[in-house]
């Protein structure tokens, strides 16, 4: 068999394989999730469950991200 008609064919094979994708289904049960739970982002190690102390933390944050809360005071 000629070896660049073997490459050919082998390489459509391949080709052929690689576009096949299983599907993915999710099922729903009403009223339940399956998911893992949810903790609140104050309740992490680095807060403590301090939600004042995230809250600021935050509000601080979204000063630093505008031109304004950038600029020098005075």
């Amino acid at each position: 068999m000629n070896p660049i008609r073997t490459a050919c064919l082998i390489g459509a094979a391949l080709a052929l394989a690689a576009c096949s994708e299983a599907p993915q289904v999710t099922h729903y049960e009403a009223g339940s999730y399956s998911g893992k739970p949810d903790t609140r982002p104050w309740e992490s190690a680095a807060y403590g469950g301090d939600k004042a102390r995230w809250e600021s933390d935050m509000r601080a944050r979204a000063r630093k991200q505008t031109e304004i809360g950038r600029m020098p005071p005075g």
